[in-house]
């Protein structure tokens, strides 16, 4: 077996051999690491690695194994951390080279909590700067790079780097953010599994705020079993349930009418219409969601909030020409600028009142299916930055506080192409639940 065999195996079966001491922390840190050597320079996925502190880690937390104790199925399993949360002794780039050149003084109390369920902290990924934006460019630090085909293809956004980590199998698990579908497009666009929990899981203190209300940490892996152990790990709101509640009511499974998904690229409209086909077959008939307002709506709606936010917390930088920032990423950011703070107040309560319009026709058990971008991934060079399509589909979930994952059962001419499920809020155990039997029994297509 060499080294890279370790990172081929499934989440479960990298704990399992962990804790039966088939497996060592050290080796699959070591095989990680080696693989981050071998092709990072390549993907840029990380911004910095951890080399020396992980090794060490992993040392230590072979010796609790060999001692008989175990913190769990997280336990020496290596994972990597989008650049915007703090870790104590190291900076906090957010993506940017202007955001901060000053060493964190405390660790995120969310890594933390990794820490304590035995996780291997390997480095820290590459996101859009202030990790606004959608495609996953960065035009201040540079753009990494979806390994899921030839050429510089669009990672998706804006966390970028936790995906291509995993997708490439650098590692078997990543954090990342979720303000408008920064987790689930990148997973989506690199064929991996991505969930925007609950708002409200898992504690904001110790990173880099865009828009406090909507903002979410969030886990991707290459399975969902990797997704449910990191959740379990870092969600820190214990009146949330940790354990699937009884079924209160049957399950209503939603689709989205085609003509509300236009536009839409036409090989992902006909795998989901597919996808839909085997659910009523095998599962009973899906019901068709008229939504208050059109998606697009709730992108604009979301992308404000968002823009009035991250002005208020980065209009120094903004307005200052000089700071070398991403021109893209300051166009969407000053948006805000022109939002005053009684339209803000107006604002999150329309938001409020598009919540209760929509929990009316969505009951506390139903999930909607829809694709998690309506579109492939493309070649860096042929993005138009003015254009936003990517988060058209997933920004529903953040605007009306709502749980949603992807899952990479699709593909459209060879490339990754994400399925989306989205629940009520507080609901994250019985989405997951939801996943696992997705994933174990739709082939992907």
């Amino acid at each position: 077996m060499t080294s890279d065999d370790f990172l081929a195996w499934g989440t479960e079966d990298l704990s399992a051999g962990i804790r039966d001491r088939r497996l060592t922390s050290v080796a699959i840190a070591s095989a990680s690491l080696a693989k981050v050597e071998a092709i990072n320079g390549k993907l840029h996925a990380f911004v910095t690695v951890f080399s020396d502190s992980a090794m060490e880690r992993a040392r230590a937390l072979d010796a609790e194994i060999a001692a008989g104790s175990s913190r769990g199925p997280l336990h020496g399993l290596p994972v990597a951390i989008k650049d915007l949360a703090d870790i104590q002794d190291r900076v906090t780039g957010f993506g940017s080279r202007c955001y901060s050149d000053t060493p964190a003084h405390a660790t995120a109390p969310f890594i933390k909590a990794l820490e304590d369920a035995g996780a291997v902290i390997i480095g820290k990924t590459h996101t859009v700067e202030f990790a606004f934006g959608s495609w996953g460019t960065n035009y201040a630090v540079g753009t990494p790079v979806n390994p899921a085909g030839s050429g510089q293809l669009a990672p998706g956004g804006s966390s970028s780097g936790s995906a291509i980590a995993v997708a490439s199998g650098m590692v078997p698990l990543a954090i990342g953010s979720d303000t408008g579908g920064s987790v689930r497009i990148p997973a989506g666009l690199c064929g991996v599994a991505g969930m925007k929990p609950s708002h409200g899981l898992t504690t904001l203190e110790g990173v880099a705020p865009l828009s406090p209300r909507l903002d979410t940490i969030g886990p991707l892996a290459k399975d969902v079993a990797g997704l449910r152990f990191l959740l379990h790990a870092i969600a820190t709101d214990r009146k949330v349930p940790v354990a699937p509640l009884p079924h209160d009511q049957p399950q209503r499974t939603f689709r989205l009418a085609a003509g509300d998904l236009v536009p839409v690229h036409p090989a992902i409209l006909d795998r989901y219409e597919a996808y839909l086909a085997e659910i009523s077959a095998t599962q009973g008939q899906v019901q068709t969601l008229t939504l208050p307002l059109p998606l697009a709506e709730y992108q604009r709606r979301c992308g404000d909030l968002m823009a009035r936010d991250a002005y208020a917390l980065l209009h120094k930088l903004i307005d200052d020409p000089a700071m070398a920032l991403d021109p893209w990423v300051r166009r969407r950011i000053a948006v805000g600028r022109g939002i005053s703070d009684t339209q803000q107040q107006q604002m999150w309560q329309t938001r409020e009142d598009d919540i209760a319009e929509f929990l009316a026709r969505f009951g506390s058990n139903d999930v909607l299916v829809l694709p998690t971008t309506p579109e492939p991934t493309r070649p860096v060079a042929d993005i138009d930055e003015t254009q936003l399509p990517m988060s058209r589909f997933t920004r529903l979930a953040n605007y009306l506080d709502l749980a949603a994952a992807s899952l990479p059962l699709w593909q459209v001419n060879g490339l990754p192409a994400g399925a989306q499920f989205v629940m009520r809020k507080h609901q994250d155990d019985r989405l997951l639940a939801l996943l696992s039997d997705v994933a174990r029994d739709f082939r992907v297509a």
